[in-house]
């Protein structure tokens, strides 16, 4: 879908009521590409151990400690940094950038941003590439598109 036919569906959601969003999740690039950075992980994480940044997320790591458990060979933070960089995701790659979408809490998704494993423009385009793009994935996201 291009940004112009994203950009009517989101005139037509909102014409119905200033809340709604499309329940096609938007192209990456009316996302932010902000990175974070020391200052905004000592606001959202004090205390936090400088080293579990990137590769190496806390927050990446408690998810996936909660939503991988039963998985035969759980998933690393590391295996899901490389996942949401990966141009063209493997099949596992995919099944974990979509446990992302549907499981990680907003909290989660916020402080993994802080932790820098992503920026949101990288994580929906990861979204797009694994096609973790259901329509309540969608909703919720777009929320955080730019006008």
């Amino acid at each position: 879908m291009t940004l112009d036919e994203w950009r009517v569906l989101r005139r037509r959601a909102k014409a119905i009521h200033r809340d709604e969003e499309p329940n096609v999740l938007a192209p990456a690039e009316v996302f932010s590409d902000r990175r974070a950075d020391g200052r905004i992980r000592d606001e959202y994480l004090p205390g936090h151990d400088p080293a579990a940044i990137r590769e190496r997320s806390a927050t990446v790591r408690s998810r996936i400690g909660s939503s991988c458990c039963g998985w035969v060979v759980r998933p690393t933070s590391a295996e899901f940094y490389d996942a949401i960089h990966a141009e063209r995701p493997t099949t596992r790659q995919r099944v974990l950038i979509r446990m992302w979408a549907r499981e990680a809490e907003p909290s989660q998704i916020v402080l993994a941003w802080a932790e820098e494993v992503y920026t949101l423009r990288e994580l929906i385009a990861a979204f797009h590439r694994a096609q973790a793009d259901h329509p309540q994935v969608a909703k919720a996201f777009n929320r955080l598109a730019r006008p």
